[in-house]
Parts: C-alpha cells; structure tokens; sequence
C-alpha cells in the first residue's frame, strides 16, 4: 500500500487530505503529521475585537479520521529525498511514497514598537487598544503594512472596523491612518478595486498614506523610510512571515520552498509543497488551498490514478470584512460584490475543505441541539411524577413535599393534583 506523508495541518494541508481521498479512494495510507489538534479559522480573529464571535475551532482528530488518516502529534523536522524519508521533530523516521510539505511560514515582528496582529492570541491587545481610543486616552493610531507584506487586506479591516467602533462608540476626534508601501491600497487586485478601497477609507475617515514603508515604533510617532515620523501614539502592524527551513529540502534566501507548476520541489522527488512555506509571494488561504489541490492532483497522478493533473493558476479572491457590508474582492475580474447580509461571514473558502466543514459543522449543531433538548429537563413535570410515585409507595409526606416544590417553581397543579393533595395531607382513616 502506498504511503502519503502530509506535514501540517492548516487549510492547505488539509484541502489536500481531502482531496486525495477523493481522486484515491481508501487505499494509500495518509500520515498527518501537525502538532497543534485543531484548525482555527485565523482569518475571522479581526472580527473577534469588535464583538465578533471567535474564530471556529475544528477537531483535527475528527478530521483525520473522517478521511482514513492517521493523526500523528509532530512536525516535519527534515527531509531525506533521495531515501524517500524524513524526520520528524521528536526523532521518529517515516518512509513515504509522496510527501506534501505544508507547513506554513514563521511570523516575526515587522515594525518593532507596533501591535503586530498575527491572529486569535492578539486579540485581547487589539481590545485595549480600543478601549484606550473610546476613553480618548489615545488619540491617533497608524495601521502599518510592513515592506515585505503582499497580503495586506487584514489590516485593511482592522482598519475600517475601527473606524466604525468609534462612530458607534461617539468618538469622532480621532486619526486612524493608514501606512503602506503599495501604490494603491490593496493593489493586488488590480486598479479598479483599488480605486473603490481608497474611496472606502476617504468615506470611513481613515487617511491613507502609500508608497511609504513603515520602520519601527520611535519618540515622535512611527517612522518611515525617507521621510518625517508620522506623529501617532499608537501602531498596529501585520507580521513579517519567514520561510519554514526544512532541512534537506531547496530553500530559497528567506527559508521558503520553491516549487514549479504542479507544486513539486525541483530536485526533491515525490515531494511537493503549498501554502505559505512556499516561495509564492502572496500568502493567502485561498492560494494556499489552489495550491494544494494542484498538489494533490500531481500526487495522485504520481500514485497511479487516472487523471492529468492541473497545474497551479491562482485566482486571487478575497473576502473583506466590512461592519457596514462584507464584499468579495476577485482579481481577474476587478469587481467588489456583496458577499453576505450575514455579519461576519465565514472566509473558509476551498474547493474541498470547505464543503466538508460545512457538513460537519451542521452536523454538529445538530447533535448540540439534540443534546440540549435532552438536557432541557422540566423540572415540575419531575416533581410531580416523584410525588406520585412516593404516593404510590406510601411515603405521603414525601409526596406533598414534592407537590408543594413543583406549585413553588411555578408548576401549575391541575384540579386533579390539587385535590390528590388534599387526600395526601388528609389524616389517615
């Protein structure tokens, strides 16, 4: 029986377990190897701060086992590719007959001095900011994009849901600014959505600042390259993310893994990679997931199934968190459109992840409501039923007593119980 190694158990590696499963059927053995035992749905933690709920959790066992794989507690230490091995972190060997490397990036701080927002642990930090802004304690706030940041749109609305905070909150004596290196705001997808984002951030009040890279946190405010400190008291910035390092494996200068078009890593055979462990400079779940499918195709392929594999061609789409109405960013097309009347909608977006966890979070509320409904006891109906039961016994007080604790909970005693009362507490003959 062949054997899939996949290390990591974020949105690509598990797009990629799915998607297996489905062009292979049951046979090959699938490792996952992931340290961590749930996802988290990370790119929700920007709603979390303003009242939004937090990020979904899923069960990485459940997963695991949902598609025949066995869930093994450990990370990918390095790599042996002409053996067809690796190793992993806690020292174990493991034989494979594809491996996909989705590990994902390490975040550092970019601009020392800032709140760096990485995901659901910075949301208590990102609150007390707020707080301090409701109060006037702070005054001015810059939102950062770092140089080497290609993915900006999350504080982009970090951003615009602060902004909406404070209206609703009263403040309108505060400067929230917005500092990138970009030309446009959120120039990714193109002019036309830059276009309508910059006049979203004119509308919110948030002044926009591009073509300026953010250095660190100084005395005067936040300082940028080439020019005079931007005088705020207070920065939030996304992280910088590093490549992985995975020995044994091609890396480029900054830890990253090359890859070419069907997602293998040149000179390391039966290996493949996605997500943001890769060289692919936009580090974004969507990709990472169009990555993983390319993947999972070629492994496929490379097993033995019959299918000619696609190569990787992103489609970048996004989904902005606007308070005042969520939109779907799409590259290609340069449109903006409405994404959900529902606030925040979900940004799990996968060809194959997506639907599962759809199906298994249905299913759980299910069970949850079942379970709720069986827990839902009537505690007066309970009464009662205990009275007559110790009526039946002849335990007569015992059976008053529960009939007096169910009319004092509110219970309404019929005619008939009323006057079993009377009986009950009659003397005996």
């Amino acid at each position: 029986m062949s054997r899939i190694v996949i290390a990591g158990g974020g949105v690509a590696g598990l797009e990629a377990l799915v998607a297996l499963r489905g062009h292979l059927g049951p046979d090959p053995r699938i490792d996952l190897l992931e340290g961590n035992v749930e996802l988290i749905e990370r790119s929700m933690a920007v709603a979390e701060p303003f009242g939004g709920p937090a990020p979904q959790h899923f069960d990485l066992g459940r997963i695991a086992a949902d598609h025949d794989a066995a869930l093994r507690p450990d990370r990918l230490g390095s790599v042996e590719p002409a053996e067809q091995r690796l190793r992993t972190v806690r020292g174990d060997v493991l034989e494979y007959d594809a491996l996909l490397v989705a590990v994902g990036a390490r975040a550092d701080i970019a601009v020392p001095g800032a709140l760096t927002f990485t995901g659901p642990r910075d949301v208590s930090a990102l609150r007390h900011l707020l707080d301090g802004l409701v109060a006037r304690r702070v005054r001015a706030v810059a939102f950062a994009v770092p140089a080497a940041v290609t993915w900006a749109l999350p504080l982009y609305e970090l951003a615009l849901m602060t902004a909406e905070h404070l209206r609703t909150a009263g403040v309108d004596d505060a400067r929230l600014v917005l500092v990138t290196p970009e030309r446009d705001p959120l120039e990714v997808f193109g002019a036309r959505i830059a276009s309508r984002i910059r006049a979203l951030l004119a509308q919110r009040g948030i002044d926009l600042l591009t073509e300026t890279v953010p250095l660190r946190v100084g005395p005067g405010g936040l300082v940028i390259v080439g020019g005079d400190a931007i005088a705020v008291e207070r920065v939030v910035a996304l992280p910088h993310l590093g490549g992985p390092w995975i020995g044994g494996l091609p890396n480029d200068p900054d830890g990253f893994i090359p890859t070419d078009e069907h997602c293998a890593v040149p000179g390391a055979p039966a290996v493949w990679a996605a997500g943001d462990g890769t060289t692919f400079p936009i580090k974004q779940g969507g990709l990472a997931a169009q990555q993983a499918d390319a993947a999972a195709a070629a492994i496929a392929a490379h097993l033995g199934a019959p299918l000619e594999p696609a190569p990787f061609r992103p489609e970048l789409r996004g989904l902005l968190l606007d308070p005042r109405g969520a939109q779907v960013l799409a590259q290609q097309t340069g449109v903006a459109s409405d994404a959900s009347a529902q606030w925040p909608p979900s940004k799990v977006a996968t060809q194959y992840l997506a639907p599962y966890l759809a199906a298994a979070a249905d299913a759980e509320a299910e069970v949850e409501a079942d379970r709720k409904h069986e827990d839902e006891i009537d505690v007066g109906a309970l009464l009662l039923s205990l009275a007559e039961r110790h009526a039946d016994m002849g335990e007569r007080s015992l059976a008053i007593r529960c009939l007096d604790a169910a009319e004092q909970l509110g219970s309404d005693l019929s005619a008939g119980a009323l006057s079993w009362r009377r009986e009950l507490a009659s003397p005996v003959g």
